[in-house]
């Protein structure tokens, strides 16, 4: 039987019939006890950080950790918003307007809180969480890393988490290197989608921070210790009552299909919860019923499986988004873990 090292090694590295290599990734996974901690980091060969001690930029990850926010409509992306690459008609606006980044300094700047539907008729990916961790700065007066800080990070003892690597110099010299595919090949990216440094702190993709610190936030939620018991089960059901958005995968593009199903194969039912994807029936050999998932720009994933006790998490630096390769890489750690604790 070919080991895991094995398999992924298989896929990060050129070969005759593949060309497409993959950058260093870092994986990592635990259970609800304590008892299975995985923590691994492969990257040798691109001369770039290989400890799991790699700080990343989480981007999209970041949402999860916004979910004590406290507007259920915002966090389920059925708010009526969408992100400029997710609607034609936001596409042809900022066309118009004229080229820019992705990300601004502020949420004001970054997103445009235009309405394409009507709030609940169906879901659109869009910024919402973004504008719900600004509500959340409004509501408690306080800056939202602080408020993470001392709510969740402190609770969890998640100290190399972080929206201003400016301001963490000894997380910026652990921060793992940004790659893009050019052609078959990869190349240091030449323009990050994140600013740094960056004024605000936005609570849809800010967070920079290593795969042990996400590991114990995760734990926190499967525990019980961040979160109240009846919160932990709203957020793990389905909070759609139109799911028209996520019932045809292949209306999406490749790339966007892979963002946000991932590891979820195509032919199982899903919804959203509070705070990712929930996948309505389980996955064979991988997840159970109302797993929550979601993923990050730059082919950053994780799932958190709330009936088997067991949390997942993939972080790389690699853009364009859903890539094809990172998600087949992801699929096979999935099923590694199960099968572990199988």
């Amino acid at each position: 039987m070919t080991s895991f090292d094995e398999t992924v090694n298989s896929l990060r590295h050129q070969s005759a019939e593949d060309k497409q290599p993959l950058p260093r990734v870092t994986l990592g996974a635990i259970n609800r006890d304590g008892s299975f901690h995985y923590a691994k980091a492969f990257g040798d060969d691109t001369a770039d950080i290989a400890d799991t001690d790699a700080v990343h930029w989480i981007a999209s990850l970041t949402k999860f950790v916004t979910t004590i926010a406290v507007m259920q409509h915002m966090l389920t992306h059925s708010s009526g918003m969408a992100y400029v690459f997710m609607h034609p008609l936001l596409t042809r606006y900022q066309q118009l307007q004229g080229e820019r980044p992705l990300i601004q300094q502020t949420v004001k700047e970054s997103y445009h809180p235009f309405l394409v539907f009507e709030p609940g008729e169906r879901w659109l990916y869009s910024p919402s969480v973004d504008w719900a961790g600004a509500a959340v700065e409004r509501v408690t007066s306080m800056k939202l890393g602080e408020y993470m800080k001392r709510h969740i990070f402190d609770v969890v003892s998640a100290k190399d988490v972080t929206f201003h690597l400016d301001q963490r110099e000894d997380l910026r010299a652990r921060k793992a290197k940004n790659w893009e595919r050019a052609g078959r090949s990869l190349e240091e990216e030449k323009h990050p989608v994140m600013p740094d440094p960056i004024a605000e702190e936005q609570g849809g993709g800010g967070l920079y921070a290593t795969v042990n610190e996400m590991l114990k936030i995760y734990r926190g939620v499967l525990t019980e210790k961040l979160l109240r018991p009846e919160t932990i089960k709203a957020m793990f059901e389905p909070q759609l009552e139109n799911a028209s958005g996520l019932d045809k995968p292949h209306a999406y593009p490749p790339p966007v299909q892979n963002a946000i199903w991932n590891a979820v194969p195509h032919d199982v039912p899903v919804s959203f919860g509070l705070g990712g994807l929930v996948n309505s029936a389980a996955v064979p050999g991988q997840r159970g019923v109302n797993s929550l998932t979601w993923s990050g720009i730059p082919n950053c994933y994780w799932w958190i499986d709330i009936e088997n006790g067991v949390a997942g998490i993939y972080l790389s630096q690699l853009v364009p988004m859903g890539d094809q390769k990172s998600v087949q890489l992801l699929t096979e750690f999935e099923k590694f873990v199960y099968s572990t604790l199988n």
